[in-house]
């Protein structure tokens, strides 16, 4: 009997997008990100740190897009590197 309850969860979790499970962590934030994990399936559910609320799906995607569109810089390790970097930039700027 316990496989039909763990298949209409899982069902659950796939048509939803979230579980149900009562054994979660506390709220934690690390770099910049509020979340709790349910600790039976390993799922994220982020929250807000402004009212502690789990996110809705609209916040959701809202946070991962502008995670996505983030730009990271990295320094080149060499000083060619560095300086086709630079040209490359000095190319774009007179243009």
């Amino acid at each position: 009997m316990r496989w039909i309850t763990e298949f209409f969860q899982s069902v659950f979790e796939a048509i939803f997008g979230f579980c149900r499970h009562n054994n979660q962590s506390r709220p934690f934030t690390i770099e910049g990100h509020t979340y709790k994990v349910c600790m039976d399936c390993s799922q994220q559910i982020f929250y807000s740190p402004d009212t502690m609320l789990p996110l809705s799906r609209r916040e959701l995607r809202h946070m991962r897009a502008a995670q996505a569109t983030a730009s990271v810089a990295v320094m080149p390790a060499t000083a060619e590197a560095r300086e086709a970097v630079a040209r490359r930039s000095r190319k774009t700027a007179a243009a």
